[in-house]
C-alpha cells in the first residue's frame, strides 16, 4: 500500500482498537439503561451482558497493555561522560528529533534507539538510546556520528504522522510477540497483521532518511564507511566473544574487552577476512549495497574525517571503560588480566581439562590400560584407538562418521595431553594470536601444531612408534595424567511445557546428555487462561525461567523427576503428523543402564526393549530451543515421520 493517506488511516485504527471496545460497552449500558425502565428483568440481562463484555475487553486489554520495554546495558549519566551527551545532543538536534532521556552502554554490536510507551505507542514514557560497546572499540569518532545519526534521524524525514505510526507499529509488533498461547495472542495477531498492512513504511524511505541524517552529520565518506564497518563488527563480535571472551570466563578473570576487540579488529591478518565476509554480507542483503551507492552519488561537500578511536569521546577511558566493561559482565569475575596473560592461562586450563577427560575415558573404557600419554599410544598402536575413546563419543552419531570422529578425538585429547605434559614440565607456553587460536610456543621459541604432530599417527597405527621417538625428542613426559574427570553436568538446551508423559502434564527439559521430565506442568484450564491473564502468564514464564536456571543435576533429584539418559536410547521417532507431535523412544533398561525411570511409565516389547512415548500438546510454552536440543541429541537416531510441525 502506498500514499500520504496510509499513516492517518493506521492511527484511526489504533484510536478505533481503543474507542470501539469503550463504545460497546457504553451503548450496552445505555441500552440497559432504556430497557430498565419499560423491562427490568429484562435491563437487568443487558446490564450483566455489558458487564459480562466489559470484564472481557479489560482483561484483554490489560494483557496488552502491561508488556514494558525493559532497559539493557549500562547508565551513561551526562555528568560522568558530557562529551558523550554533548554529542548525542548535537546530533538529535541536527536530525529535528527528541534528545534521548537516558544513554546506555550496551555489549551488542549496534546503535538501537528504544521508546518505552503507553497505550501500545501512542505516548512515549522514556526514549533510551543504547550504543553498543563493540562500535566503541572499532569505529572512529566520525563512522560513530554517522551510527548515531542514522539510527536517530531514521524516521526523522517521514514526517510527524507516519514517525508516530511506525513507533505504534514497533509497540504493537513487540507486545504481540511477548503474548504467550490463547485467545488474547490469537486476536491481537489478527490486529498486529492488519495495521502492519496498511502502516508499514517501505524500507527504501526509512533509510533514505537515515542515510541523509548520516551524511548531514559525518560526511559522505564516514558515511558509507560505517556501513560497511557495522556488518563487518557484528560477525567480527560472534567470533571474538567465541574464541576470546570465553577465555577470561574459563580461568576466572576479566579480559579488557574493548581493547582487545579493538586489536583483533585490527589485526593484519584478520582484518582482510572480516572485510571480505562483510563484504559478502552486503553484497547478499542487497539493500546495503544500494544504499553505499546512493550516498556515493549524494551531493554537497565532504566533512573531513575525524580518525581518533570512537572510545575517546568517553571521560578518561582508562578508568570509564573498565568500570562499563565490569557493569556489562553477567557474572562477577576476578581482577583484570592483560591478554597476553589470560591467554596463556586459559590454554593451560584448556589442555589440563582435556587431558583430564582423557584420563576419564580410558578408565571407563575397561581396557588394561594406564591413562598415560604412554598408555594412549599403546592402546592405539594395539588398533583399540575406537574402545579408547568411545565414552566420550556421541551415542548419535551416523555409523559412516564414527571413524573420522574416533580419529578427530583422538587427536583432540592426546595432542592437548602432549602439549599440558609440556606446559607441566615447562617446556611450552600458550601465546594469544588475534589472527587465530592461542600459538604453543616451545622454550626454544619454535610453535608447535599438535594437530600435525599426532593426526597420522591416530590415522595409521603404524606410524605411532615414530611419534613416540618424536615425542621424547621434544621433552614429553610419557607418563605424563591427569586426575579422571568427573563427569560434565548436563547443560538444558531448551524446554518444553506441558508434555503428556504417563498420562499426566510434565515439563520436559531437553540436556545435551539426556531428558528430564518433572512432574507439576500447567493444566489445559491455566494456559488458555494465560493467554488473557497477563500475570498468570508471566508466572508460567518465570517458572520455566527458574527451572531453565537450576543445575540439571538438582531438577534430576526432585520428587518424582524421570531422567532418560542419551546412552540409554537406541532409536527414536518423532510422529510430527497431527498438531501434536509424538516422539517414541527405544531404550536400552538394563542392568547396565543409566537411566532413572519408573518401570511403570515404560512398556516392554517382545525384544527385552522399553518404549516410552511422550506427546505434545497445543499452545505449550517453549524456553530456549528444546526441538534443535533434542535434534543434536538424539542425532542419527531420530527417525522424522513427517514434514516438520515443530521447530527442527
Amino acid at each position: 500500500m502506498r500514499g500520504p493517506w496510509r499513516a492517518p488511516l493506521a492511527l484511526a485504527l489504533h484510536t478505533a482498537f481503543f474507542a470501539v471496545p469503550i463504545a460497546l460497552v457504553a451503548g450496552l449500558l445505555a441500552i440497559a439503561v432504556l430497557t430498565f425502565r419499560y423491562d427490568s428483568f429484562g435491563g437487568l440481562k443487558v446490564l450483566v451482558a455489558a458487564a459480562a463484555v466489559g470484564a472481557v475487553f479489560t482483561i484483554g486489554l490489560r494483557a496488552v497493555l502491561r508488556p514494558r520495554v525493559r532497559t539493557r546495558g549500562v547508565p551513561v549519566p551526562r555528568a560522568e561522560q558530557p562529551q558523550l551527551s554533548g554529542l548525542v545532543e548535537a546530533i538529535a538536534d541536527s536530525t529535528g528529533t527528541p534528545e534521548p532521556d537516558e544513554i546506555r552502554i550496551t555489549s551488542e554490536p549496534a546503535v538501537a534507539l528504544r521508546e518505552d510507551t503507553s497505550l501500545l505507542g501512542w505516548r512515549v514514557r522514556a526514549r533510551y538510546l543504547e550504543i553498543g560497546l563493540p562500535l566503541l572499540a572499532a569505529l572512529n569518532l566520525s563512522e560513530l556520528r554517522a551510527v548515531l545519526a542514522r539510527e536517530l534521524g531514521s524516521r526523522a524525514g517521514c514526517g510527524r504522522l507516519a514517525a508516530t505510526a511506525l513507533r505504534i507499529g514497533d509497540s504493537v509488533q513487540r507486545t504481540a510477540s511477548e503474548l504467550t498461547s490463547g485467545p488474547t495472542k490469537f486476536l491481537f495477531r489478527g490486529y498486529e497483521k492488519t495495521y502492519a498492512r496498511i502502516a508499514v513504511q517501505s524500507d527504501q524511505q526509512v533509510h533514505r532518511s537515515a542515510d541523509a541524517a548520516a551524511v548531514r552529520a559525518a560526511g559522505r565518506r564516514a558515511a558509507v564507511t560505517s556501513l560497511r564497518k557495522a556488518a563487518a563488527v557484528e560477525i567480527g563480535w560472534a567470533d571474538y566473544a567465541e574464541h576470546y571472551l570465553s577465555m577470561g570466563k574459563q580461568v576466572g578473570h576479566a579480559p579488557d574487552v574493548l581493547l582487545g576487540f579493538r586489536s583483533f579488529m585490527e589485526n593484519p591478518d584478520r582484518k582482510p577476512q572480516l572485510a571480505e565476509r562483510a563484504k559478502h554480507s552486503v553484497d547478499e542483503g542487497g539493500s546495503s549495497g544500494r544504499r553505499i551507492e546512493v550516498i556515493k552519488r549524494s551531493s554537497g561537500p565532504d566533512k573531513e574525517v575525524d580518525d581518533r578511536p570512537a572510545f575517546a569521546v568517553l571521560r578518561n577511558p582508562r578508568k570509564s571503560v573498565p568500570a562499563l566493561e565490569d557493569g556489562l559482565l553477567v557474572q562477577s569475575l576476578g581482577p583484570h588480566l592483560p591478554w597476553p596473560e589470560l591467554a596463556r592461562q586459559a590454554g593451560a586450563a584448556h589442555v589440563a581439562e582435556q587431558t583430564a577427560r582423557l584420563a576419564a575415558a580410558m578408565v571407563q573404557s575397561g581396557l588394561p590400560v594406564e591413562p598415560t600419554i604412554a598408555g594412549v599410544l599403546a592402546a592405539v598402536h594395539r588398533g583399540q584407538g575406537h574402545d579408547l575413546v568411545n565414552p566420550v563419543l556421541n551415542p548419535g552419531l551416523c555409523p559412516e562418521r564414527v571413524e573420522r570422529a574416533v580419529v578427530d578425538t583422538l587427536t583432540e585429547l592426546l595432542g592437548c595431553a602432549v602439549v599440558d605434559g609440556l606446559v607441566c614440565a615447562q617446556r611450552a607456553q600458550h601465546e594469544l594470536d588475534w589472527a587465530g587460536p592461542s600459538t604453543v610456543r616451545l622454550t626454544n621459541n619454535q610453535p608447535l601444531d599438535p594437530d600435525r604432530l599426532i593426526r597420522p599417527a591416530m590415522q595409521d597405527p603404524r606410524l605411532v612408534p615414530g611419534l613416540h621417538r618424536a615425542l621424547v625428542d621434544l621433552g614429553v613426559p610419557l607418563n605424563h595424567t591427569r586426575p579422571p574427570a568427573a563427569e560434565p553436568d548436563p547443560s538444558a538446551a531448551g524446554i518444553v511445557s506441558p508434555v503428556l508423559f504417563a498420562g499426566a502434564n510434565h515439563h520436559l527439559i531437553v540436556t545435551d546428555r539426556g531428558l528430564v521430565l518433572l512432574p507439576g506442568a500447567t493444566s489445559s484450564t491455566k494456559r488458555l487462561l494465560s493467554g488473557t491473564m497477563a500475570r498468570l502468564r508471566r508466572a508460567q514464564e518465570e517458572q520455566l525461567r527458574e527451572l531453565a536456571d537450576t543445575p540439571v543435576g538438582e531438577l534430576r533429584n526432585r520428587p518424582g523427576a524421570q531422567w532418560v539418559d542419551s546412552r540409554d536410547v537406541a532409536d527414536a521417532r518423532l510422529d510430527q503428523q497431527s498438531p501434536d507431535w509424538t516422539l517414541a523412544l527405544s531404550l536400552y533398561l538394563d542392568e547396565y543402564a543409566v537411566s532413572e525411570l519408573d518401570e511403570s511409565a515404560v512398556r516392554r516389547d517382545g525384544e527385552g526393549m522399553a518404549l516410552l512415548r511422550l506427546r505434545g500438546v497445543p499452545d505449550a510454552l517453549e524456553h530456549g530451543d528444546p526441538y534443535r536440543g533434542m535434534g543434536e541429541l538424539m542425532g542419527a537416531r531420530m527417525d522424522l515421520n513427517a514434514e516438520p510441525a515443530v521447530p527442527a
